[in-house]
């Protein structure tokens, strides 16, 4: 039969092997889209963790300063409360 030649066999694979690729690439449980949405995913992780890891390291830093009583903390923390100019402070406007 011609229809089990070698030739013909050969093609009907590669057929049905781009018809699987393109249906789960739809359809599938790792298709395009939840790739580009793991990346997204694992990206914005990255980040939160780096930026709490900032965080945490800032307020350590803080903590130790207002431990030893340091009067730039002392100082950056009323500021950080009462962000106005107080009486007799010059505010500098650079453009």
């Amino acid at each position: 039969m011609k229809l089990f030649r070698e030739k013909n066999m050969l093609n009907m694979f590669f057929f049905f092997f781009i018809f699987y690729l393109i249906y789960h690439s739809f359809h599938g449980k790792y298709n395009i889209q939840n790739y580009l949405i793991h990346q997204f995913e694992e990206r914005m992780y990255q980040d939160f963790h780096y930026n709490l890891k900032k965080e945490i390291d800032d307020i350590n830093m803080d903590i130790l300063a207002l431990l030893a009583e340091d009067d730039d903390m002392l100082d950056e923390i009323d500021k950080k409360l009462r962000p106005f100019p107080r009486e007799g402070e010059v505010v500098f406007k650079i453009d």
